[in-house]
């Protein structure tokens, strides 16, 4: 039976929707890209030149949904942008994938997450991390208690990401440095893959004379006792990335680097990841998704503890004291 045909929108037209997504929508192959949108018509030009066709374009993402019917909107923009865009597309009745973090306030992250469950549509955020099968597998693991009660986490990442530049180093788009950027597929992950739910938050910041961070240290005490660490450091030589997660039967230790899975240990020895878990990206994911109907679609109830955590870090270096999670 052919697969039901897509009808998608874009909002932002850079690298990441360029490089990222639309060759995601073009290997599924039953995927119409409508329109799309964003303030910079160059931009655009050069997305519809990695199509291979011309779409309609539009400055203003409110009039490319107000003049095309559309299933669904996928959002690549800065983050600070999120909550007006979600919140548009999901009162027009559209499921919408959107690029991490879903906002940088943990009070909007939970109206769009409350608005999408109202009007039953979809809201899928773009973290591959939580779509790679050695993550999956870690969680379903962790939830059988194959590592019994989780008592602690210490993860990193770095990157060379001192040398960011446009909206990304102006924190009335970014809403913060790399914490918010890269640092959040850190926190997503780690707080996706072990369920827990934070409590109280202690951060330090080196902004490396930038406008916003570039290093960040981050101490969370969490519900049931856990304490973790989850730090960011930008000024780095390239891409290293670890989550070690410490439980009272076992561990699990995760290492990635230049962007590749390196290594998954289940107490010291490689985890072996069943054949049925498959490699999945969150494109793919949302437009099975669509067409089933919502069939293994979650509410991204860990997208609000990832705001809450970011929320509380950069509160606790303004101030200089622990920050208690709200609400």
């Amino acid at each position: 039976m052919a697969r039901k045909r897509l009808r998608i929108g874009l909002v932002g037209c850079g690298g990441n929707m360029r490089e990222a997504h639309v060759p995601r929508i073009k290997n599924d192959g039953a995927v119409d890209l409508v329109a799309v949108a964003d303030t910079s018509e160059d931009a655009a030009s050069v997305l519809m030149e990695r199509w291979g066709g011309q779409v309609p374009f539009h400055a203003d993402y409110r009039d490319m949904i107000r003049h095309h019917p559309l299933d669904a909107v996928m959002i690549s923009s800065p983050h600070a942008l999120h909550y007006e865009q979600v919140d548009h597309v999901l009162d027009h009745g559209l499921h919408v994938l959107v690029e991490k973090p879903l906002t940088i306030s943990s009070g909007h992250t939970r109206a769009l997450i409350d608005k999408a469950a109202a009007r039953n549509r979809i809201l899928l955020v773009s973290y591959q991390r939580n779509f790679m099968a050695p993550h999956v597998y870690a969680r379903e693991l962790i939830r059988e208690g194959a590592i019994g009660e989780v008592r602690g986490v210490v993860a990193y990442v770095t990157q060379n990401w001192g040398g960011a530049h446009g909206w990304r180093l102006d924190p009335a788009l970014s809403g913060g440095g790399m914490f918010l950027d890269t640092g959040s597929h850190l926190v997503a992950s780690t707080l996706w893959i072990t369920d827990l739910k934070p409590l109280e938050v202690s951060a330090f910041l080196d902004n490396v004379d930038r406008a916003v961070d570039v290093n960040m240290v981050v101490a969370v005490r969490f519900a049931g006792g856990a304490y973790g660490t989850l730090n960011t450091f930008g000024n780095a030589s390239r891409h290293d990335e670890r989550i070690a997660i410490h439980g009272s039967k076992g561990s699990l230790v995760f290492h990635l680097h230049q962007w590749q899975v390196k290594s998954v240990l289940l107490n010291d020895e490689p985890m072996e990841i069943p054949e049925r878990i498959r490699e999945d990206t969150p494109d793919a994911a949302f437009f099975r998704m669509i067409r089933n109907g919502g069939k293994g679609y979650e509410p991204p109830q860990f997208a609000l503890a990832v705001s809450q955590v970011s929320e509380a870090a950069y509160q606790s270096v303004d101030t200089g004291k622990p920050v208690k999670v709200a609400g």
